[in-house]
């Protein structure tokens, strides 16, 4: 067979991404496609790759979002083309702010029939625009320089220091398939082994890279926000700690920045910060901030009262999270800083936000007991989830309320916790879970509010015969979308559109629509009820959606203003 046939380029494409170590590949059904469909089946059987079908786009980038983001590892989603394609496009753009190695694969016409009205034939080549670390349009069919170019997406979508997604859009002529088999293309793995990845060469300058002055004030804060694809030198908790011990400073995590287990972490951390009567006497002279923060306006309040601003953050000139503009320091790594901090533990300092802690903590635990009888709420959900977690299982964190209420109520979190965090939407969290506990092969418990589980509830149905991870689906039913009511939308003056374009209640019965094959859907009404259904699910495995029927909205703010009144 010629070795530029469609068939021959699919099969190089996929054993180049064998030979790299891509291990998981979802792929969504259509016929310009169709060779690399049938490559990547054949790798199954030999045992080289997972192969993960979908039949939504959107729900299998999300698919392959959250398998790479859940190893570490580039995992690959292919489409055909047109809006096939396009369906792609956020899961690319949550991968490349998220920082998440994900390599899409779009097959495409031949350049003779692009621009002349081919059904199904758009300008898909630049498609994702500058969210990708690298494209390519392989026009030419060449398996060798297919496969080399498998090998450079890889290299640059890890990148250590902005690992990101890559985007191969292959021109595929017809025919599309043959009956003969194609062996598999020599030398891609030479091509693997020989390449340079983007920085490597470089990565000790870059991580001692600063700009700034030395850190000499006994009065600050440590705020650590979402650090997924930071590298360790940049993110890890024990370095994290490490400045905490160094400087005497209370650390504030939002959930993925997976610090609330450092030993000077606040337990509601965003309460403290909104509370005015405790800042009256501690704005914090310097803020450290680390990752990707922007969660509570209280944290953000107070990093933008600080004197002195430093930003941990390895990414580039124009990735780097200061959305204040407050930035006085820049480092790329948490060692680097150390070595400029000179300041001398107040024990007072940090005392003083530890009391401010524990007061919250009380009043939260009054609020909210952990024995509470009758109607659960939101909190209350993600209070008793949270108790039930181990240090060997996972959490992923919807947007929108879930996230906020986990972040300032639910208090340290032992299991390790995603978020899609990059661009924080709705759209593909039920597809990222199920990449997340399928590639890390633990208990995951995702928890997402009723609009999010609607939104990709097609992320439920897997192929017949794929294996299904242990992992529940927590929703928090309180139809429609609830935390426009703790914000400006919820002004009487915009009372007679407020439920319609803010509150969108669904009306709908969540428990029907997310039924599927292989899923088991149960109802709770109490934080008792709660914890049983999440038990039995983590004892009998497989894939469980637990709908909480949760106080109406209105209720939820109401019990959160109680909270804090007083303190705004």
């Amino acid at each position: 067979m010629p070795g530029d046939s469609s068939m021959a380029r699919g099969a190089a494409v996929i054993e180049a991404l064998c030979a790299a170590g891509v291990r998981d590949v979802v792929l969504a059904p259509g016929s310009r496609s169709a060779s690399l469909a049938l490559a990547v089946a054949a790798a199954e059987r030999e045992g080289r790759v997972r192969l993960h079908v979908r039949v939504d786009e959107r729900s299998a980038g999300y698919l392959a979002l959250g398998i790479a983001k859940g190893s570490g590892v580039p995992a690959a989603v292919i489409t055909t083309s047109g809006t096939a394609a396009v369906n792609l496009h956020p899961a690319v753009v949550e991968a490349s702010y998220g920082g998440v190695p994900m390599i899409a694969i779009t097959a495409d016409r031949p350049p003779r029939l692009r621009g002349v009205g081919a059904n199904q034939t758009i300008e898909q080549a630049e498609l994702f625009g500058g969210e990708c670390r690298y494209a390519i349009d392989l026009i030419t069919a060449d398996a060798a320089a297919d496969a080399l170019a498998v090998a450079t997406a890889i290299a640059a979508a890890t990148n250590p220091h902005h690992p990101g997604p890559v985007h191969l859009n292959i021109a595929l002529d017809e025919p599309l398939v043959s009956a003969e088999t194609v062996s598999p293309i020599a030398g891609p793995t030479s091509a693997v082994a020989e390449l340079t990845r983007p920085d490597a060469a470089s990565a000790d300058e870059r991580e001692s890279r600063l700009l700034g002055d030395t850190v000499t004030s006994p009065h600050g804060v440590i705020i650590v926000g979402d650090t997924a694809g930071f590298p360790a030198a940049a993110a890890d908790p024990e370095f994290i700690g490490e400045l905490a011990t160094l400087t005497g400073w209370p650390i504030i995590s939002e959930p993925s920045g997976n610090a609330s287990l450092v030993a000077q972490s606040l337990r509601h951390g965003p309460l403290v910060a909104g509370d005015e009567g405790f800042l009256a006497d501690h704005i914090p002279d310097v803020v450290v901030t680390i990752g990707r923060i922007g969660l509570h306006r209280s944290v953000m309040r107070l990093v933008g009262r600080a004197k002195h601003h430093v930003v941990v953050d390895p990414r580039p000139v124009g990735y780097v999270c200061d959305p204040l503009r407050t930035a006085h320091t820049v480092s790329d790594s948490l060692p680097g800083l150390l070595s400029m901090i000179e300041a001398v533990p107040d024990a007072a300092w940090l005392s003083s936000w530890r009391d401010a802690d524990d007061r919250w903590a009380q009043r939260v635990a009054t609020a909210w007991p952990a024995d509470q009888r009758g109607a659960i709420d939101g909190v209350q959900v993600v209070r008793t989830l949270v108790s039930t977690l181990t240090a060997g299982d996972n959490l992923v964190i919807g947007p929108s309320w879930p996230v906020r209420h986990v972040s300032a109520y639910a208090g340290p979190i032992r299991a390790r916790v995603f978020a899609n965090r990059g661009t924080s939407g709705i759209d593909g969290v039920v597809s990222t879970a199920w990449g997340i506990a399928r590639s890390t092969h633990q208990f995951t418990v995702a928890i997402i509010g009723d609009l999010t589980s609607i939104y990709d509830r097609n992320g439920l149905l897997s192929a017949p015969g794929e294996q299904r991870p242990d992992l529940v689906y927590v929703v928090i039913d309180n139809d429609g979308g609830g935390i426009f009511g703790e914000l400006e939308q919820a002004d009487p003056a915009f009372a007679v559109d407020y439920e319609r374009v803010f509150g969108t209640p669904h009306g709908a019965d969540i428990a029907s629509l997310l039924g599927a094959p292989g899923v088991e859907v149960v109802g709770i009404s109490s934080a008792l009820e709660l914890t049983n259904a999440l038990a039995l699910a983590r004892d009998v495995g497989g894939v469980h959606v637990i709908v909480a029927l949760a106080q109406d909205r209105a209720s939820q703010v109401r019990r959160l203003q109680a909270l804090t009144e007083g303190d705004r």
